[in-house]
């Protein structure tokens, strides 16, 4: 489709090239990492955007990616605001490393180091730029992960801590009961009327959690968070709004 089609205009009795050209892609770590060539979302160089290493916890079994490593490491440290950024420059430079690497063990070696496994067929579309194409999207990063990690972490089963995040089990029962006698009140245009948040949040997906957090959270938790914390929650809420 870049290169176009015939197509012709009835209002102007006239033929034209017709081009279409993609300039985006989107979908959840797993499916970009594949279509991307990355080594996906648990290896040590798995963030598309930037070089941040990650580091591996014998304990969890996990790699994690903390700007400031754990005390006693030699791992690097990172600021936030001036991360060393991928390009689409970068990509290229990483691509022909692994492709000429020569044998398979150096092969391996720079996959790890580079996070890139092979050469993507997006790259021959002229309108694609990595990783500038394939953005960060609300429904797989919020949605669909901080909005149930928050509850998780409201309910007390995220962290085993007590702290002024965890909100009693009693006041859950009563802000999901207060949620099912509103149900009939929500116009339908706003979506499907949510559930009793504590009894069903295992059944919800991103429609759900989207209502939560943009319509329910709020007003639900005000009087059960502090003050600091529901602050916090109002810049989330109006950030969801504005994407």
């Amino acid at each position: 489709m870049t290169d176009g089609v015939q197509c012709y205009d009835a209002k102007s009795d006239k033929n034209f090239i017709l081009r279409a050209h993609i300039l985006s892609w989107s979908g959840d770590l797993p499916a970009l990492a594949k279509v991307m060539c990355t080594t996906g979302h648990n290896s040590y160089q798995e963030c598309r955007f930037c070089y941040l290493r990650g580091i591996y916890c014998a304990n969890n079994k996990h790699v994690y990616y903390p700007l400031l490593p754990p005390k006693r490491s030699t791992s690097t440290r990172y600021t936030s605001n001036a991360l060393p950024e991928r390009t689409h420059q970068s990509y290229l430079q990483d691509i022909d490393t692994v492709e000429n690497s020569g044998s398979k063990a150096n092969r391996t070696q720079s996959i790890k180091a580079t996070g890139i496994n092979g050469r993507s067929i997006f790259l021959e579309l002229k309108s694609v730029r990595f990783p500038d194409s394939f953005p960060v999207d609300i429904m797989h990063s919020l949605f669909e992960n901080v909005a149930p990690a928050m509850f998780r972490h409201w309910t007390g089963t995220l962290l085993k801590l007590d702290d002024d995040f965890n909100i009693s089990n009693n006041n859950w029962k009563q802000i999901g009961s207060i949620i099912e006698k509103n149900r009939k009140n929500m116009p339908y245009k706003f979506g499907r009327p949510l559930v009793d948040i504590l009894r069903y949040s295992n059944a919800f997906k991103a429609e759900e959690w989207t209502n939560w957090v943009i319509l329910y959270s709020i007003p639900l938790l005000s009087e059960n968070l502090d003050k600091k914390l529901v602050k916090n929650l109002m810049y989330l809420v109006r950030n969801s709004l504005l994407a």
